[in-house]
């Protein structure tokens, strides 16, 4: 692979008491550099010239770099005068208490020792774990590596904190090899995500490419509004905080409903009072569950969901599974009522709603990599809100957000269930229900009413059948399916989801493949799983 007209040099570290090792495999002419230092021979020098004097045109990339290997090598190249002096056990010992260091810095948060090393800028190369992975979901190599489906997923048998023998450097070199090989087999799988990056930084002038999608969100939306350095903390010190929050304060006045159960939720809701100070474990959040038409629902600081058994869904002939759901509720809530941090000022509203704008262009051209950068930067402050520590922290207006958009998903229920619909389930910002077809029509105008009303927007579709575990595990037959057959059509969320992606959990996925293919086909789930090719 090649960015910027420069080939990618994947590379990967080992690190032991009495020997050190590099590789570094160009991606294009899958040349491999190996660099040794222990008793067998010191190459030292050599990487150094690799990597800091003679330097050639590679991009490096690795995973988990940024966090380790760089630091690893920066030092090499800081101490590259003081270590050639070094017989190669020295050396050794030198970089296995680094190693120790960084990895005691990850559980310290103190990265005081290291910190030379860590931001020195000796080589240029980007990180796929952070480019992936937020701080709090990052997983390991062998993880991806799982989840890639590598044929040999490799780990090295004997301890990293003891000598090697000269007999098992060899096998490390191996596994070595086999971690670098995993990385260039995932910078090849996420090739769409390196294309957006680069999308990102020819729109925006920012290196992205060891940035997370939350993280490229939020620096679009900075450098839109001009808010670096001094004026971000400028920003910051006039932030809004409230000790506690009163609901009758932030409810939308139009919001109102015919339902008397629903009266009486909204009157509750009116009344309570909100503790936007989560470091006060005293306060509890707000929430309220109750009972309507057999549904038990619970509303709520964390959002609306209903609480779900198990259950099969399937209309009659003379019923329809619909399900309606809100258009970017979060973001156009905080348009339409100027609900953004207040301290920014209309100045960042006005650059929060171009975005908007924007996007909604970006789609409308099929510019998918334009409209997920748009995507992230207006999703971007809508969680930080609620952040203490956030540039972004407005908690009234998150919580006015956050009350309104489930009170207003309620109005819509309020109306389905005027005419007897069943409610499967709502969560966040969308509702399925089954209905009479002979009330499509009427079920469309209620949907109409409640954007005019609201000035929100709502998509529809039809399920054909949908099959409930919980609210947030599930999978539902989209129309068409019967007809085509197409896979494509058949969603699945939670615990049904049999795509092996890079953010799915370690749980295999044959069981929900069997499950779903059962309810499809009726095959038993012991045949599918024994005939089953791809277990993971």
């Amino acid at each position: 692979m090649k960015i910027k007209e420069r080939p990618v040099a994947l590379y990967d570290i080992e690190v032991f008491p009495n020997c050190f090792h590099c590789l570094v495999s160009d991606s294009e002419s899958h040349k491999k550099y190996k660099f040794e230092i222990s008793n067998r021979k010191n190459q030292l020098e050599e990487l150094i010239d690799f990597f800091y004097f003679k330097r050639v045109e590679h991009i490096m990339c690795g995973y988990n770099n940024h966090h380790y290997d760089d630091i690893v090598i920066n030092y090499m190249i800081f101490f590259r005068n003081t270590m050639k002096r070094f017989d190669y056990l020295k050396i050794c010992n030198s970089l296995y208490y680094l190693s120790k260091a960084i990895i005691e810095s990850e559980k310290t948060e103190n990265i005081d020792k290291i910190k030379p090393y860590k931001y020195a800028n000796y080589f240029y190369s980007f990180d796929l774990m952070t480019m992936l992975y937020s701080a709090t979901k990052q997983k390991s190599l062998k993880e991806v590596e799982i989840l890639l489906g590598m044929d040999n997923v490799q780990e090295f048998e004997a301890g990293f904190d003891r000598r090697l023998l000269d007999s098992e450097i060899d096998d490390m070199i191996k596994y070595n090899e086999n971690d670098v090989d995993a990385t260039e087999l995932l910078l090849n799988t996420v090739k769409d995500e390196v294309d957006l990056r680069l999308e990102v930084e020819k729109e925006w002038g920012f290196d992205a490419l060891s940035m997370s999608n939350i993280r490229i969100g939020e620096e679009i939306l900075l450098r839109q509004s001009n808010l670096k350095g001094v004026a971000l903390e400028e920003a910051k010190s006039k932030i809004r905080r409230v000790a506690k929050i009163e609901n009758k304060d932030t409810i939308l006045p139009f919001i109102q409903y015919s339902n008397p159960k629903l009266k009486e939720v909204l009157l509750d809701v009116k009344n309570a009072t909100c503790y936007p100070c989560k470091s006060d474990k005293k306060q509890k959040n707000y929430e309220k569950k109750f009972v309507l038409s057999n549904t038990c629902y619970s509303i709520g600081e964390g959002g609306i969901h209903t609480i779900n058994e198990p259950r099969i869904f399937k209309p009659t002939a003379d019923q329809y599974i619909g399900h309606s759901d809100v258009t970017s509720m979060y973001p156009s809530l905080a348009i339409i009522y100027k609900w953004l941090p207040v301290h920014l000022g209309k100045d960042f509203w006005n650059v929060y709603e171009s975005l908007y704008k924007e996007r909604v262009i970006a789609k409308r051209n099929h510019d998918e990599l334009k409209a997920k950068a748009f995507k992230f930067a207006l999703n971007s402050p809508i969680g930080k809100m609620q952040n203490e520590s956030s540039w972004a922290y407005d908690p009234l207006n998150a919580y006015k957000i956050r009350m309104n958009g489930q009170l207003i998903l309620l109005m819509l229920v309020d109306r389905l269930l005027s005419i007897n619909c069943k409610i499967v389930q709502v969560n966040t910002d969308g509702v399925v229900y089954i209905a009479d077809k002979a009330n499509r029509e009427l079920i469309n105008q209620f949907i109409r009413e409640v954007e005019n009303i609201t000035k929100l927007h709502f998509d529809s579709d039809d399920y054909e059948s949908f099959y409930q575990y919980d609210v947030n595990n599930y999978f539902g037959i989209r129309k068409g399916y019967s007809q085509s057959g197409d896979p494509s059509l058949i969603e699945k969320k939670g615990k049904f989801i049999t795509e092996i992606g890079l953010n799915n959990s370690m749980t295999p996925v044959v069981i929900s493949k069997a499950v779903i293919n059962y309810f499809l086909t009726k095959e038993p789930i012991d045949k599918f799983v024994k005939e089953d090719k791809n277990i993971p």
